[in-house]
């Protein structure tokens, strides 16, 4: 009986075992060590032209989920899926590997922890297509950073069955230090209703100096259709003012009113300036 015993917990340690390794044909980041225990579940190697780069926020426009700022990088990647023990929290292993980054002398271009992240479901699908990465939204940290000429993502959460998974995601090659229009492209796609947003504009026009951006009016208070272009006219007109005042040069600023058209069903009354980007084309 307890040589049967010793057999079932010998099989049931080595199934253990084999559930736990690193999938087939992975590899860790050469310059980074990972989180104790950890084991990497999900890996892909690529060349890609067209790399989403998050730098800023999930926020909702028009009712769906974007990254208020973004850039499309191309270059050498490396996605590496990590599952985390359960023992130890997301952001235990989120520090490691931060930290790690930044001793090395990585530069930090965004970070968000929580709520502020917004929806995890975006993350987990639209972000970085791994459906494990799903998980509770209070849990959950993201950073980019810069490290070596290179850009790094990094993402932990913790799923709702208490699963923890880490990712990390290395951009490598010339183009992924670039910032031209051939390599990196900043998208704003917002809309502009405090003072705070124009703030946050003007912040992304100056650190982008090949960036334009179209500000779109609308209004949908009563009056002819006449009128409502008119009024949506001069509210975009007069953020582009504020925009120059500030330092910002007119030829990269166009206005266009929309009055009540495009929005789909637009029932409350007021108006709405939309903001959207393009790169300059020298």
């Amino acid at each position: 009986m307890q040589r049967l015993w010793l057999l079932f917990l010998g099989v049931a340690m080595a199934v253990n075992v084999s559930a736990a390794s690193d999938i087939r044909n992975s590899n860790d980041y050469d310059k980074l060590q990972r989180f104790p225990s950890s084991y990497i579940v999900q890996y892909k190697q690529s060349d890609t032209r067209d790399y989403r780069l998050i730098l800023g926020g999930l926020e909702k426009i028009n009712g769906v989920l974007q990254p208020e700022k973004e850039k499309r990088v191309a270059g050498r990647l490396t996605e590496i899926s990590y599952r985390i023990p359960e023992n130890r929290t997301p952001n235990e292993a989120f520090e490691h590997f931060y930290s790690q980054i930044i001793a090395l002398g990585g530069k930090e271009l965004f970070r968000c922890s929580g709520r502020d992240c917004g929806s995890s479901n975006q993350w987990a699908n639209n972000i970085f297509g791994y459906f494990r990465l799903y998980g509770v939204d209070k849990s959950q940290s993201f950073a980019s950073l810069e490290l070596d000429g290179n850009y790094v993502s990094l993402y932990s959460v913790r799923r709702g069955n208490k699963r923890v998974y880490l990712r990390l995601d290395v951009l490598e090659g010339q183009s992924a230090g670039r910032s031209s229009q051939q390599s990196a492209e900043t998208q704003i796609r917002r809309e502009i209703s405090s003072k705070e947003d124009v703030d946050i504009l003007l912040e992304l026009l100056k650190s982008s100096s090949d960036l334009s951006v179209w500000i779109v009016g609308h209004d949908f208070n009563p009056g002819t259709k006449q009128q409502q272009l008119t009024r949506s006219m001069q509210q975009a007109d007069q953020l582009k003012t504020q925009l120059v005042a500030a330092g910002i040069d007119e030829e990269r600023v166009s206005i266009h009113a929309a009055g009540s058209f495009q929005l789909g069903q637009q029932t409350e009354r007021g108006t709405k300036l939309m903001v959207y980007s393009e790169n300059r084309v020298e």
